[in-house]
């Protein structure tokens, strides 16, 4: 069986993996909540600690990481309002939306108002041999409790953005 043995993230069991899966998960404070951290590796090869240091950096500093993800997401929303439309219309009766609609007094919801009231709901973390994808992904969503769609900010390792996808 592989182990792997991290400062951060402790003993991970990678050998048994068929398919990629959940090896590590955490609950960590960003902003005024909590939000769910998991950490996914796959059955090619067991993480490299290098890997496994660049992603315990991008949890060092969750602040930095919600920082950058807002940006690119008030610059996806600046370029595509349908994700604000849709649930500002589809939410219309709701607390979050009723405010937003009122604070923009007849005018449309702006993207950094709808962004500043997105919540994260979860951070994936992906070593190499779980995904080919972005090795970090953080959602968020605008009334979670409401709603299945989000918006997920797919970063490299390192921090930098590579997309904004609409998911649900």
């Amino acid at each position: 069986m592989d182990t792997v043995e991290h400062a951060r993230f402790g003993r991970l069991e990678t050998g048994a993996l068929r398919d990629p899966d959940v090896v590590w998960e955490d609950v960590v404070r960003l902003g005024d909540g909590e939000v769910e951290v998991r950490l996914w590796a796959g059955p090619r090869s067991a993480p490299e600690a290098g890997e496994l240091d660049e992603l315990a950096a991008r949890l060092a500093d969750l602040p930095a990481l919600d920082a950058t993800a807002r940006a690119a997401l008030r610059a996806y929303l600046e370029e595509d309002r349908c994700f604000v439309d849709f649930h500002v219309e589809e939410l219309a009766d709701s607390r979050a939306a009723a405010r937003l609609l009122r604070d923009a007094d007849g005018a449309e919801v702006g993207a950094a108002a709808f962004v500043a009231a997105m919540r994260p709901t979860g951070i994936g973390l992906w070593t190499g041999g779980a995904s080919d994808g972005a090795p970090v992904v953080v959602d968020y969503a605008f009334e979670p409790d409401l709603g299945d769609q989000l918006l997920a900010v797919k970063l490299t390792r390192d921090g930098a953005v590579l997309s904004v996808d609409w998911e649900s």
